[in-house]
């Protein structure tokens, strides 16, 4: 073997670590689903992601926590209900969804993980979301329906499908008041539903949960339920170089602040929810 021939089995080993893409169909992962008992129903839990202040942020969320979702080895479906053009899901994954005209849909594929469709219906969509999830083994057996939503109070509170809700915010008061309404509308529609902040673009970890720890106070004074916290996302040149290269930072291999806590966010979601979290060993 020349040496050539070894530094390029070296960058092949690494690509596999973590989780890189196909173009063509294959069979689906086999075993059992982790934190399942077989003998139960499948029930696909809804999760819709919400950002008041950025649509392209909510877009770049939505995509980057279902590939870290499926990275752990939970059955996830994208849907995008946002509508808008050039700034949704189908924008941030352009290079790595493939189009599928037999099913309508998007299809991100990861060797040795479960495939992700990729549903981009905008706005008028919302109707269709609610048949998606009604099709066979609660939408073919997906744990997840990870849906980008705009920051629309009527959207929300007519929505035909129960759902739990990952509200976005930055730090200035404007966003934070909008995820308080969104929080009002969203317990007063199901008082079931589970309501998580993230905060975008914090100085540090202190201020973030000390700002989190007033907006909390506050729902709980307003509203009598208590809202999750699951982190910080940072903002750096990573996550600026996934938006205009429309690749999800979470495929990257670079070493990223911004990739980091956007990991961290997914792991903290699933450990809220008792689930098991794998090692970050890229699914392997």
């Amino acid at each position: 073997m020349t040496m050539d021939e070894k530094n390029r089995l070296g960058r092949g080993l690494k690509d596999v670590s973590r989780f890189y893409l196909s173009d063509s169909p294959r069979e689906e992962v086999r075993g059992k689903e982790p934190g399942r008992d077989p003998s139960l129903p499948r029930q696909c839990r809804v999760v819709r992601v919400i950002c008041p202040a950025s649509a392209l942020m909510g877009a770049f969320f939505t995509a980057n926590f279902s590939l870290e979702l499926a990275r752990h080895r939970h059955r996830t479906a994208v849907f995008d209900v946002s509508g808008r053009d050039g700034e949704g899901v189908e924008a941030v994954l352009r290079e790595v969804a493939h189009p599928d005209p037999a099913s309508g849909c998007l299809w991100v594929r990861l060797y040795g993980l479960h495939d992700i469709p990729v549903y981009c219906s905008g706005s008028a969509g919302e109707a269709g979301l609610s048949e998606r999830l009604s099709e066979s083994a609660g939408h073919q057996g997906h744990r997840w329906a990870v849906v980008n939503s705009p920051f629309c109070l009527d959207s929300l509170e007519k929505s035909p499908v129960n759902f739990d809700a990952l509200l976005l915010s930055t730090l200035d008061e404007a966003s934070l008041l909008q995820c308080y309404a969104c929080t009002r509308v969203i317990v007063q529609r199901d008082p079931q539903a589970g309501v998580s902040l993230v905060l975008v673009e914090p100085a540090s970890d202190e201020q973030a949960r000390g700002v989190f720890s007033r907006f909390s106070a506050f729902v709980k004074e307003r509203l009598g339920v208590s809202v999750a916290y699951l982190g910080h996302l940072l903002r750096d040149e990573a996550l600026e170089r996934s938006l205009s290269g429309h690749r999800p930072l979470v495929l990257g291999f670079e070493p990223s602040p911004a990739r980091e806590s956007l990991a961290a966010v997914s792991r903290a979601f699933l450990e809220q929810r008792r689930l098991p979290v794998p090692g970050d060993g890229g699914g392997q």
